[in-house]
């Protein structure tokens, strides 16, 4: 296990797309107008949820497969069931996503949302077309998570740098092929996390396809389910709350000031958030780590470095977003723009670098199984922040948004510095998980 190159291998696998992000944005933006292209950030942002619903299996098969693999004796066929359960899992879970957005689609993009009504019929149908790809991002995100169980960090990256780049690259080639319509884009958006599916299951096939010594039964399925979401029923709640706590104030957003007012809160956070990819990397490649180091002395000796290293290197990051912010978006997009936005950028900027140091704790209560607590701090949080979000964001529109979401990442560096802080003095938490 080469914690360097699986560092770098995350760091790629989020940051190269947004060489792509840096090209199509403003042609998109241009192309589809401030309204249209507000709602394809909540598109963006469904499809960026989408992985909520394989309700924690992702990071319950790394937590099972990194387990696993440290064991001495050969656990292949171990493996092997572990994963199709998982699969499996998810994509029940998958279908289960589809039901709710579909349920939900009609209301959002004609009543929720303040969206006009040029854009709520293509909306509708945009909406309609994202459900289908509910089940395979369920799918891809168990995946995912079985390969960097597996220490596959490489092939893991190589599935999300195309996904990423998919992301930007095709609602620009729908424009171009189909002009102004949101509901192609959803298309083809949904047809990418479909191939990055099969792309998995080639990379998988080895435990996959592999024959089993003895037939597989659906009782030792249930069974190894059953693990998988002893694990994982806690990291639902957090899978669930997590992502809509950073993608639901758009929907906030745009229901307080209106989908064309989006984009002036939308790019500066989809820019800005983009600089997690950092401490995602480093501590998505210290969580295999963390979770096999049984030594605490060793444990807290791993965590404090990277956790001193991560809040200097985040710290620099985010001063210098902040300081080359305004020139950038006038390049890159307009000086109107920039000049509007710039006070959203400055907030921000502040709250990425507080959200950045809270993901290594994060991932440390993670590693250890503490699911429950990181659920039940999130649970907090999101009735504070949506009480402070209505607030804020409905008095003071953007820059309320921006403020209410920087206290709720404040709120959850605390809880989570201190819950991290007692499982490497004690080892535990009085907690059930």
């Amino acid at each position: 296990m080469s914690l360097k190159r699986n560092t770098l291998w995350n760091l790629g696998g989020a940051g190269l797309p947004l060489l792509a992000a840096a090209a199509c944005i403003p042609y998109c933006l241009n192309q589809l107008g401030k309204e249209a292209f507000g709602v394809l950030t909540l598109i963006w942002a469904l499809i960026g949820y989408f992985s909520l619903f394989d309700f924690g299996t992702g990071r319950a098969l790394t937590y099972e497969l990194s387990k696993l693999r440290s064991e001495q004796d050969n656990q292949q066929e171990k493996i092997q069931v572990t994963l199709k359960a998982g699969l499996i899992l998810t994509s029940f879970s998958g279908a289960l996503g589809t039901l709710i957005i579909l349920g939900l689609a009609f209301q959002l993009s004609h009543h929720w949302l303040n969206i006009s009504a040029q854009w709520q019929a293509d909306t509708y149908l945009a909406f309609l077309i994202a459900a289908a790809g509910i089940i395979p991002t369920t799918l891809a995100s168990g995946q995912r998570g079985a390969m960097e169980g597996l220490d596959r960090f490489g092939a893991s990256n190589i599935n999300k740098i195309f996904l990423g780049f998919c992301m930007f690259i095709l609602p620009a080639l729908s424009i171009w092929l189909h002009g102004a319509s949101l509901s192609h884009i959803a298309f083809y958006l949904v047809a990418s996390r479909f191939l990055v599916v099969v792309i998995g299951t080639i990379q998988l096939r080895d435990y996959l396809f592999t024959p089993l010594n003895s037939p597989l039964s659906t009782g030792t399925l249930l069974t190894h389910m059953r693990s998988l979401i002893s694990y994982g029923l806690w990291l639902t709640l957090t899978g669930i709350i997590g992502p809509m706590m950073v993608y639901g104030d758009r929907f906030f957003v745009s229901a307080a000031v209106g989908a064309d007012q989006l984009s002036l809160y939308s790019i500066p956070q989809e820019g800005l958030i983009r600089l997690l990819i950092v401490p995602v990397a480093i501590c998505g490649a210290l969580l295999p780590t963390f979770t096999v180091t049984t030594d605490q002395n060793e444990l807290t000796k791993v965590y404090k470095k990277n956790h001193h290293r991560l809040t200097l290197i985040m710290l620099a990051l985010c001063i210098g977003s902040a300081v080359f912010a305004y020139p950038i978006l006038s390049l890159w997009i307009s000086a109107d723009f920039a000049r509007q936005a710039i006070p959203i950028v400055l907030i921000f900027s502040l709250g990425i670098w507080i959200n950045s140091i809270a993901i290594m704790p994060f991932i440390l209560l993670q590693s250890k199984g503490k699911t429950a607590i990181t659920a039940q701090f999130h649970l907090v949080e999101l009735f504070v922040y949506i009480l402070l979000l209505y607030i804020l964001s409905n008095k003071y529109g953007l820059m309320g948004a921006a403020w209410a979401w920087v206290i709720r990442v404040s709120l959850d560096l605390l809880l989570l510095h201190f819950a991290a802080a007692r499982v490497l003095k004690t080892g535990s938490l009085s907690t059930v998980h």
